[in-house]
This record gives structure tokens, sequence and C-alpha cells, in this order.
């Protein structure tokens, strides 16, 4: 897979992402807070290769809790 394909992917979730930043216009991705509790998840392999989705940042701001049971595995 190439590295186009890869920074569409969520290093969270594995699903796409919809990151347009590598389109002409802005993307959300641009406008939206990431909580560093949620950016500390992605192994350390996929750091700064791809945004996180919309799902997942939306999913762990309304549940933190919930959602780290759910994607905290430090061993990825």
């Amino acid at each position: 897979m190439n590295n186009h394909k890869l920074s569409k992917i969520c290093p969270i979730c594995g699903k796409d992402n919809n990151c347009g930043a590598d389109n002409s216009e802005r993307c959300w991705c641009f406008e939206i807070d990431v909580p560093q509790k949620l950016i500390n998840l992605v192994p350390e392999h996929k750091k700064r290769k791809a945004c996180i989705c919309l799902a997942c940042i939306q999913e762990f701001k309304n549940s933190p809790n919930k959602f780290l049971n759910r994607f905290n595995t430090n061993n990825q």
C-alpha cells in the first residue's frame, strides 16, 4: 500500500479518515481540537502519517473511558 492510501486510514480504527488535507481546499482536520490522550493512543510507527478520523475523535470526546477500553492496546 502506498503512502497516499495510508494517509487516508485512521491510525486507531483503521477506517477511512476522510481527510482532505492533500486537496486544494481546507479539511475538517485543520479545524478540530484532538485531545492529547487520543493522540497518545496512536501507535508510534503510525504517528504523523495520517489523521485520526472524526468518528474516533467524537467517540473519544463523548465517552473517553469507553473509547480507551475499546482501543487502548499499547502493543500495536
